[in-house]
């Protein structure tokens, strides 16, 4: 066994309170999670605020997302963030609060017919930061307690079939990890 694999184990028993079984636990936890959901990535989009008046005449304001495709693409990727989390035999929040995070996500569209040859990459909408935005928010609560754990993050859009979105979340426990 190595020095470092050495000071791994005997940290994780120490933190696990002198539990034998925690820290086998904590270091056998995977320390990435990849999963595919096969549905069309849906973008953010913009938020718009309906003035309202409830029942007892105190006004309020109803957010509501401007794309219909949104809501259904959030939650395809947490249930299949779910399924993922299950399979990987963690069965709370991946990434705990404060614990930095590296995402990596590869967005698939159907390259349209009506499409150049000469455009080998999707650079038409939907924006990739609004892709990425629906996808942190889709994730918060299943493999981070916040999407602000992210500090590392590789995107891509690519043209192929079927439309879906790689996901890969991976704990960055470590410099340089």
């Amino acid at each position: 066994m190595s020095h470092k694999a050495e000071r791994d184990a005997w940290t994780a028993f120490v933190e696990a309170g002198g539990n034998a079984q925690a820290a086998v636990d904590a270091l056998l936890k995977p320390r990435t999670i990849t999963f595919t959901v096969l549905c069309k990535p849906a973008p953010q989009g913009s938020l718009k605020g309906i003035a309202l008046t409830s029942r007892a005449g105190l006004p309020y304001t109803k957010l509501s997302c401007d794309n219909p495709r949104t809501m259904p693409y959030r939650q395809a990727v947490g249930w299949a963030a779910l399924e993922a989390r299950a399979k990987a035999g963690i069965h709370e929040v991946f990434a705990a609060q404060d614990v930095p995070v590296r995402m990596a996500a590869t967005f698939v569209f159907l390259k349209p017919k009506s499409a150049p040859r000469s455009r080998t990459r999707p650079t038409v909408k939907p924006d990739l930061d609004k892709l990425l935005r629906s996808t942190y928010d889709a994730l918060s609560g299943v493999l981070y307690a916040d999407d602000a754990q992210v500090v590392s993050c590789a995107l891509e859009k690519i043209y192929g079939a079927p439309e879906s979105v790689t996901i890969s979340v991976t704990l960055q426990l470590e410099e340089g990890y």
